[in-house]
């Protein structure tokens, strides 16, 4: 017994030593150990691992066909489809074309079902149509699957709500639009002035500023954009357009007090704003030629741009003036599912994927007119230093709301935007101009 313990001493000592001496030429000598004698011999070298294989990259033979407008944002976007296409192997055709065509051609394919298109990007006011239309699939089922990764609560619940109908949600918020007043900083400084926020703060302020030979800039001759700052400032006095039986409503004490602030407020806006579009406005603020303005999202890129702004920097972003607490309006684009779409698993995968935290953040960052509609991005700190505008956006939509949606709010809107127009260029009575639009629509609200 003793013999075969010798036996096994020794050779465990030989393989040792063995190890110790397979340096894979390695000739270094051995360090000392902490006693001056030799260190002892290290364990063997492992085996050189294979490089783990790259992952194939996904296959798919889906090919979806998605339908918006042209132009940069589209650009944008079209970047940004080629990660969704790498990381799922389905590629994407997009069908981009001028924004007068796309209604239309939207409404051609779905109502003959041709399957042509298998997402579309539509406004909130064209959603009731397609609807009544049978045009649509709802997603509510789709997005309880997709389940928290998703993070359906982090879209804000005005967006949501404008594209639910019936109780059904048929589009998910992807890009909005906002008016909002900018005023520049340094200007307002200069005369003591703090940021306006109410009514009355706004109309001090570009008094002050009209006795010196600016004053604020408005978009008083584009009718649509008066009638989108009406909707918003009636919202902050607690007013609307129609009634709790859901008919037209407009000569309401309320209404009537907010057509009378228009005027006022144009009494007090830059000699000729009262015929300028959002254009001019932003114009004007580019080139420091007034101190505040209202003026739309869209437009905001140019007044930061260094090398197209005199001003980049130097301007301050805030909801419209309100009177009882801010409000927003919902202007917004959406990715919708069309009943005839040939791919409606994959289209919503993509739907999903366009709209998500991750995806929004990208966009937003490679073109700082993006607005998304995930409220944690708002206050996004990487965001807000290429786009300050996005605490402001957020705060006004805390309260966001709709133009008239009905099937005949677009003669509602001329009728209002021409009224408008002629309260602040031929002073006409808020009160009388609200009566006539409700005797001349009400029958057909």
């Amino acid at each position: 017994m003793k013999k075969t313990k010798q036996m096994i001493v020794g050779s465990l000592s030989a393989l040792l030593l063995l190890s110790g001496c397979a340096g894979g030429g390695d000739s270094k000598p051995a360090a000392s150990g902490a006693n001056g004698g030799a260190a002892a011999p290290s364990a063997a070298k492992e085996a050189p691992k294979e490089a783990a294989k790259p992952a194939e990259a996904p296959k798919s033979d889906v090919t979806l066909t998605i339908s918006r407008w042209a132009g940069p944002h589209a650009d944008d976007q079209a970047e940004l489809l080629k990660e969704f296409e790498k990381e799922t192997g389905i590629k994407v055709k997009m069908d981009a074309i001028d924004f007068g065509q796309l209604k239309p051609k939207q409404t051609l394919n779905m109502s003959g079902k041709t399957g042509q298109y298998d997402l579309i990007w539509a406004q909130e006011s064209w959603i009731g149509e397609y609807v009544k239309s049978g045009f649509l699939t709802p997603l509510d089922d789709l997005v309880k699957e997709a389940g928290s990764k998703y993070d359906a609560a982090d879209l804000n619940p005005s967006a949501i709500k404008a594209f639910t109908v019936d109780n059904k949600l048929y589009g998910l918020p992807n890009f909005e639009q906002m008016p909002l007043l900018v005023y520049n900083k340094e200007m307002l400084q200069a005369e003591g002035l703090q940021p306006p926020q109410t009514w009355d703060d706004t109309l001090k302020v570009a008094k002050q500023f009209f006795d010196k030979g600016t004053g604020i800039g408005i978009p008083g001759k584009q009718g649509s954009a008066s009638v989108s700052i009406f909707t918003i400032l009636k919202r902050t006095n607690g007013s609307d357009y129609f009634n709790a039986s859901g008919k037209l409503d407009l000569a309401t004490p309320a209404n009537i007090e907010t057509m009378q602030f228009w005027k006022t407020l144009a009494s007090y806006s830059m000699k000729g704003s009262t015929t300028w579009w959002w254009d001019e406005v932003t114009k004007a603020l580019q080139f420091g030629q007034i101190p505040l303005g209202i003026t739309q999202s869209g437009l905001f890129s140019q007044l930061e741009d260094p090398t197209k702004s005199k001003v980049a920097g130097k301007l301050g972003y805030a909801p419209l003036p309100y009177k009882k607490s801010p409000a927003g309006l919902i202007n917004v684009w959406s990715w919708c599912l069309p009943q005839d779409s040939k791919h409606p698993k994959e289209a919503f995968q993509l739907a999903a994927w366009l709209t998500s935290k991750e995806t929004e953040k990208k966009m937003s960052l490679k073109n700082a007119s993006h607005i998304s509609l995930r409220q944690s991005l708002f206050n996004d700190q990487e965001l807000v230093s290429k786009a300050p505008w996005l605490p402001a956006v957020g705060a006004a939509l805390k309260d966001g709301i709709t133009s008239p949606l009905q099937p005949n709010a677009p003669k509602l809107v001329e009728a209002l935007g021409n009224g408008m127009s002629s309260i602040i260029t031929s002073g006409a009575d808020p009160k009388e101009i609200l009566e006539r639009v409700q005797q001349d629509l009400a029958s057909q609200f």
